[in-house]
């Protein structure tokens, strides 16, 4: 083999070698750590997921113009009135391009939970959504301990006894 094709072939396992450390991980399973995120409120104030730690945390990624999100809207409000003073936090992350429209669509029908913007879809990307509404499960730690896709089980307006069972389960009660 000559000095050429020698480097060559060096130059080769090096790169493949580089490329295989280098992959992309998929979307975060049960048990990792949730992707963080910082975002704007619908106040203008600047959140942050990690800030949350020590604190249970239901993310919605949602949009105005999806109707099972919209449907699932008063569950949510129930599950932040019911929950509020329990230790649970709801984000929901509006995927809508065009932050006014959430300000306008919330102005008609608001929110008991805090809303945050991704104009971008760039939280929908990094948790590996298929579609709106999905949400996930944060625990205390900050770890991924469930995911729903699609709207969250409900029974009319009102929260489901499966969904207030998973999320006890998180709270420890």
């Amino acid at each position: 083999m000559t000095l050429a094709t020698s480097r060559l072939v060096a130059l080769l396992i090096c790169t493949g070698l580089l490329a295989a450390g280098c992959k992309e991980k998929g979307p975060p399973t049960n048990g990792d750590l949730a992707p963080d995120f910082v975002l704007q409120s619908l106040a203008g104030a600047t959140r942050k997921l990690s800030n949350y730690r020590g604190r249970v945390v239901l993310v919605n990624l949602w949009a105005t113009w999806c109707p099972p999100c919209v449907a699932e809207l008063p569950v949510l409000d129930r599950l932040s009135e019911e929950y509020a003073g329990k230790g649970l936090v709801i984000l929901g992350v509006a995927g809508d391009e065009d932050p006014q429209t959430v300000r306008d669509f919330l102005a008609k029908a608001p929110a008991s939970f805090e809303v945050l913007f991704d104009p971008d879809g760039v939280i929908g990307t990094r948790y590996g959504i298929t579609g709106y509404p999905e949400t996930f499960f944060v625990d205390r730690q900050g770890r991924l301990r469930d995911k729903i896709i699609g709207p969250l089980p409900h029974e009319g307006d009102s929260v489901s006894k499966e969904l207030k069972s998973r999320i006890d389960a998180l709270l420890g009660g």
